[in-house]
């Protein structure tokens, strides 16, 4: 069966939806019924529907914002059709640029109009949603999203190790080989026509984005890394770290950018450049360098090289995380939210009432803010809820500019996360763990061994062995054994191979330690399991 998802505001429309077609006549069952967006968020990644109709206006998160959330997270499926009762062109421009199936009128809907656009649904689901490309699609568009959770982790320096640092690198098939980096951490100034907060400023700022990955990568190779919906960092590569005589032309080439996404979408950008570093994994030197620069860029509204000043003094350095990060990653891990509480109220006390620690108190939040969405499945979701009521939701951390604000951001972001942990506990446990056996499941081809995958989730080994246990009800070995044999098998079924070339495949060294645990899973050889196949 087909599942579908209805995410509508007014009760009456998801009524109305749910009765105006016969939907198991198209192979359809309705999976679930959502009232606002961040439900409607929670639904496709519980239920995994194949298609969604959505309102584009509904509250905590829009149709649209749900769409591109899932887009980022899943590919190309769910599918979305997206109602509205507003009929201006913007909303449809943005329906299209998500890749939306329709985009229908609800004082026009009629059956036959839904059904035309569940019948296009259909037909694009056969079209995408194959056994053989399905997981290829959905690994493909996840990867972007990936790319730029590694790169705001490097930046952060929230990597326990470098060897952490190159496997996340090496699975995510990054090219960082340049003799140096240097980065550039960029705002967008909108027009004041501009609303400060809905879907026209979201739209404005992700397309300033795309269009400016396109525009750099056009003229060198270089990655573009969006930090909030502002806010995004560029990392240009360069040919030395001293003398600096690439200067010049990092900054012409962002000089031109910005011209470009000016003369396009009437936006203003200025930026901060940070120090070339050898090292891809010191990217974080650079990046800070890059923020203390960026307050003189608003300033001058131009691009600002950092300088450590007259007397080549460097200035006071950032919030020292080295010492509270692993205390942090441990209440995230284990959700003990009284750890938590207490050491944000710990770093609130060592900020508050001091003006002149204000870089190093907004670098703090930040920093916690990064590790939330890093270390939690659902963290971003989690930090928009708890700032839905601010304009700028979460990412008013960077519009504080005096220390009473950050300190009021840190204490509405500790109160909100350890109410909504406190309430998700299982759960979450429960996401991390089908997370962590869907990447298994996409990378059979390899080892697979605790302290890898731990590396890849941001756990220790001991925690995640742990928690897989308990929540699966099965240690982290057999499962990955298990899975690997069940693939084998269909393999097997299926003629593709020989036994050794089956177990290269699956990331076993040898066909004799293959055939050993096949022995030991399934009681009989792979060769006695292949001879009863072809005696069929």
């Amino acid at each position: 069966m087909i599942k579908l998802l209805i995410a509508d505001d007014e009760a009456l429309v998801c009524i109305g939806l749910q009765s105006m077609l016969k939907w198991e006549q198209y192979g359809i069952e309705v999976a679930g019924i959502a009232h606002n967006g961040a439900q409607a968020e929670e639904l496709i990644d519980a239920c995994h529907p194949d298609i969604v109709i959505t309102d584009i206006k509904m509250p905590v998160k829009t149709g649209l914002q749900v769409a591109e959330s899932a887009r980022s997270k899943y590919g190309r499926i769910p599918l979305f059709i997206i109602l509205t009762s507003y009929e201006e062109f913007e909303f449809a421009r943005a329906a299209i640029e998500m890749q939306a199936v329709d985009y229908l009128v609800k004082l026009e809907l009629t059956p036959e109009a839904l059904e035309a656009s569940i019948k296009r649904a259909i037909k694009l689901l056969e079209d995408y949603k194959t056994v053989e490309s399905f997981p290829e699609l959905v690994h493909r568009s996840n990867l972007q999203e990936l790319r730029e959770k590694f790169f705001i982790r490097l930046f952060n320096n929230l990597f326990e190790s470098k060897n952490q640092y190159l496997l996340h690198k090496e699975d995510l098939e990054l090219q960082l080989s340049a003799p140096a980096y240097v980065i550039c951490t960029c705002r967008i100034m909108v027009p004041g026509t501009v609303p400060p907060r809905g879907d026209k400023l979201v739209t404005l700022c992700t397309s300033t984005v795309q269009m400016a990955k396109d525009q750099l990568a056009s003229v060198k190779p270089c990655y573009v890394t969006s930090l909030d919906l502002r806010n995004f960092a560029v990392i240009l590569p360069v040919e030395e770290v001293h003398p600096p005589h690439w200067k010049p032309d990092i900054e012409n080439l962002l000089a031109g950018m910005a011209e470009v996404l000016h003369n396009y979408f009437n936006v203003t950008i200025v930026g901060g450049i940070g120090n070339a570093v050898e090292d891809p994994y010191m990217m974080h030197e650079s990046y800070l360098a890059a923020r203390r620069a960026l307050p003189a860029a608003l300033e001058q509204q131009s691009f600002v090289f950092y300088s450590t000043g007259k007397k080549g003094t460097p200035e006071q350095p950032l919030f020292d995380y080295s010492a509270s990060r692993s205390e942090i990653r441990r209440a995230f891990e284990e959700m003990d939210t009284d750890a938590l509480y207490s050491i944000i109220t710990n770093m609130i006390a060592a900020f508050e009432g001091q003006p002149d620690l204000l870089v190093a108190a907004t670098d703090a939040a930040c920093n916690v803010l990064y590790m939330a969405a890093s270390l939690l499945s659902d963290g971003e979701n989690m930090v928009e809820q708890i700032f839905e009521d601010e304009p700028e939701g979460y990412r008013a951390i960077y519009q504080k500019n005096s220390m009473e604000g950050v300190v009021d951001w840190l204490v509405q972001f500790r109160d909100g996360c350890c109410d909504i942990l406190s309430s998700r506990k299982q759960s979450y446990k429960e996401q991390v763990i089908s997370n962590v056996q869907d990447y298994i499941k996409r990378n059979l081809d390899s080892k697979l061994s605790l302290n890898q995958v731990a590396d890849i989730f941001n756990f220790s080994p001991n925690y995640l062995s742990h928690l897989f246990s308990k929540t699966a009800k099965v240690n982290f070995v057999k499962y990955v054994t298990d899975t690997k044999i069940a693939a084998a098998k269909e393999l097997m079924l299926r003629g593709e191979g020989r036994i050794n070339e089956i177990s290269q495949k699956l990331g076993y060294d040898s066909a004799f330690y293959f055939s050993k645990v096949f022995k030991k899973v399934e009681g009989i050889s792979p060769r006695e399991f292949m001879q009863r196949i072809e005696s069929r």
